[in-house]
C-alpha cells in the first residue's frame, strides 16, 4: 500500500483531515496502528473508535455461513417438524390397517401394513418369491382396515383370478396327458 492510500485509510478510521493523518503517520515511521494509537491519545479521534478497530491487515471479507444464520435454522427445523410429522402419520395409517393373506376362506396371517412393507424392505427377494408363489397355491391376498380403498382390493382380485384360471389351465391340459 502506498502512502497516500495509508493516509486516506487513516483518514477515513479516524476521522480527521488529511494533514492530520499524514503528519500522525509521518511521526509513527508509517505504521498504520501507532498512528491511530498516536491520534487516539492526542484526542484527535472523534469516530468513536475502538482498539478492536484498529489493525494495519485489511480484514478478509466473511461469506455468511448459512447453518449461522437464524432465519436458515428456523426453516430446517420447521421442515424436519414436517417430515417427522408425514412419517408418523404414514405410520399411523400403516399400524391401523392390515395385510391379509387367506387361502380356501381361511385366514392365514394377518400383519399391519407396516410389518408388511418392512418384510418387503429387508427381506424383499424373499419376499416377492413368497408372495409370487403364494399365487399359483391358492393364496388371497387383500387389505383391510379403515382407510383401505376397495379399488385396491378389485386390483388384488384381478391378478389373483388370473393366476388361479392359469393354474386351472394347467391342470386340465395335464389332465388330458395322464398316462395309466
Amino acid at each position: 500500500m502506498d502512502h497516500f492510500e495509508m493516509v486516506e485509510k487513516l483518514r477515513t478510521k479516524a476521522n480527521v483531515s488529511y494533514e492530520e493523518a499524514k503528519a500522525a503517520l509521518e511521526a509513527s515511521n508509517w505504521d498504520i496502528l501507532d498512528a491511530l494509537v498516536l491520534l487516539e491519545s492526542e484526542g484527535k479521534v472523534n469516530n468513536g473508535a475502538t482498539k478492536a478497530e484498529y489493525t494495519t491487515q485489511e480484514k478478509p471479507e466473511t461469506k455468511a455461513q448459512p447453518w449461522n444464520n437464524a432465519d436458515t435454522k428456523a426453516k430446517v427445523s420447521d421442515g424436519l417438524g414436517k417430515l417427522w410429522a408425514w412419517v408418523k402419520k404414514i405410520f399411523a395409517l400403516g399400524n391401523g390397517n392390515q395385510f391379509v393373506i387367506r387361502r380356501n376362506g381361511d385366514e392365514l396371517v394377518s400383519m399391519p401394513i407396516t410389518v408388511m412393507a418392512i418384510l418387503m424392505i429387508v427381506f424383499w427377494p424373499f419376499s416377492l418369491i413368497v408372495l409370487f408363489v403364494g399365487l399359483f397355491l391358492g393364496a388371497r391376498y387383500s387389505f383391510s382396515g379403515p382407510n383401505i380403498n376397495s379399488n385396491v382390493n378389485e386390483v388384488m382380485d384381478k391378478a389373483q383370478n388370473k393366476a388361479a384360471s392359469a393354474v386351472q389351465i394347467h391342470i386340465e391340459k395335464n389332465d388330458g396327458n395322464k398316462v395309466e
